[in-house]
């Protein structure tokens, strides 16, 4: 039986199916079709992967397996714990509140939290809400992981290759009517709580969180959004976007992405999911339009998705006030971290038209002539550097036969294939000259003063300035 409701934060019931169950999905995408204090940070793997399930008939023990591709060997495994489910809409909600308690308490990766901050924080209004917490830091803490070839690793610049099993936090119970929790409890104002819970959020999401793996939102926005799935296409359009008004997706680039049912019986119902989502961010104003373009078959559709000048100057303000706080926090902040990288994780990468161009223009004709590698270019870029990614096309204009010069490009990326190519600073558009003559030009309109521009920079652009 099934008793959710959208607002609600009601657990699935489901009949216990005993001994576990195995579900595929291929979320492989046709390269073809793919067109292009409540601040909070979101790992890029959560963002763009399905971490927490839509499924609203999903069984207990069901091990669910996302692939990537169609070689099978990029792809990540979702495993509950036994006789649970896989993390859905409840621990989505309740790790966007973790995320931003961890904040205000100084974005230590370890921190104490009661059951009330979660509740306000998630904005529950459940009178269960203790049991249904309780019931979300264990499957949080409990479900597995497996990465291959899907975990990115912003330490190491690339994603990781190896198999990566991991949880996305640990969570212990404590009483505070325990002597050994006495410390604990004289530091807690409100004398009614009885317990608390020790959060640690896991390594590899922590460090990409803290460092450039990741994407600002707006806590009370994502909270705001009813429904689970109006919620993911919010935070992956902010994601495929950047800073574009326009853009134009397929229809089953979407329903792999989020994921949805695409079978022939069941896409009906899927398209007019997908509608009521689309509505409810129109009528959020965290989208202006949408429309469907269906010319033949929904398989074959688009949907064409306007945001308004607005959008991007918020984006843009959450970023920049994110920024700001993140600097006085990251001065008393004892992480494992040198201080270089925790300045490097400060920065941004800027990206203009004119780099994405340039470094297009190397490349040979096949790559040119491929839709998506304009938006390919300037992922690189704020991923990689520009250096690195001029090296890269360089690389690649040098192959012979090609029969996938993108994937080859990002391969040649990720395994650093062209680091023999020595691009000399004063001809790349990272110079120092060059982010001036940007500067001059206002065609960086997001900052205010030369010290800010300044700010945004990598340490090695900070360098050579």
């Amino acid at each position: 039986m099934i008793n959710k409701k959208d607002n609600d934060f009601s657990e699935i019931e489901i009949i216990d199916a005993g001994s576990p169950c195995f579900l595929e999905e291929d979320i492989y995408i046709p390269e073809e079709l793919v067109k292009n204090k409540s601040l909070i940070r979101i790992d890029m793997n959560i963002v763009q992967f399905p971490v927490f399930s839509k499924n609203t008939r999903r069984k207990k023990n069901e091990i669910t397996t996302y692939f990537f591709n169609k070689n099978r060997d990029t792809y990540i495994t979702v495993k509950p714990s036994p006789g649970d489910l896989i993390p859905g809409e409840a621990e989505e909600r309740v790790f966007i509140a973790l995320m931003k308690i961890m904040k205000e308490k100084g974005m230590e990766q370890e921190f104490i939290v009661s059951a009330s901050e979660i509740r306000d924080a998630a904005k529950i209004h459940a009178n269960s809400y203790i049991t249904d917490i309780k019931k979300a830091l264990s499957r949080l803490s409990e479900t597995s992981y497996i990465f291959k070839n899907t975990m990115y690793s912003n330490e190491m610049k690339t994603v990781l290759k190896e198999e990566i099993s991991t949880a996305i936090l640990e969570y212990k119970s404590l009483q505070l009517s325990e002597v050994r929790n006495k410390d604990i409890k004289n530091k807690i104002n409100d004398k009614r709580i009885k317990e608390v819970y020790m959060i640690r959020i896991s390594d590899h999401f922590y460090k990409n969180i803290v460092k450039r793996g990741y994407l600002v939102y707006d806590s009370n926005i994502l909270l705001g959004i009813n429904g689970g799935i109006a919620r993911t296409l919010y935070m992956l359009m902010e994601k495929i976007r950047f800073d574009n008004l326009y853009i134009k997706e397929s229809i089953f680039a979407l329903i792999k992405k989020i994921p949805l049912k695409y079978e022939k019986k069941s896409l009906p119902v899927t398209i007019k999911t997908l509608e009521k989502a689309f509505n409810e961010l129109k009528n959020k104003n965290l989208i202006k339009d949408f429309k469907f373009l269906k010319p033949t078959t929904w398989l074959e559709a688009d949907i064409e998705i306007y945001f308004d000048k607005k959008h991007n100057e918020l984006k843009q303000e959450r970023f920049n006030e994110d920024n700001d706080e993140l600097k006085s926090i990251y001065k008393t902040l004892a992480i494992s971290f040198t201080e270089k990288n925790i300045e490097e994780s400060i920065s941004v990468t800027i990206v203009t038209n004119d780099m994405i161009f340039e470094i297009l223009n190397i490349m040979p004709l096949k790559a040119k002539s491929l839709k998506s590698m304009p938006k390919t270019i300037k992922d690189s870029l704020e991923k990689y550097g520009y250096e690195k990614v001029k090296a890269a096309a360089m690389y690649l204009e040098k192959q012979k036969k090609l029969t996938s010069p993108r994937a080859y490009f990002l391969k040649a990326l990720e395994n650093n294939w062209a680091d023999d190519l020595i691009i000399k600073s004063s001809n790349t558009k990272s110079s120092p000259d060059f982010l001036f003559e940007n500067l001059k030009n206002d065609d960086i309109k997001d900052y205010s003063n030369i010290e800010g521009f300044y700010n945004s920079l990598s340490t090695i652009d900070q360098d050579k300035i």
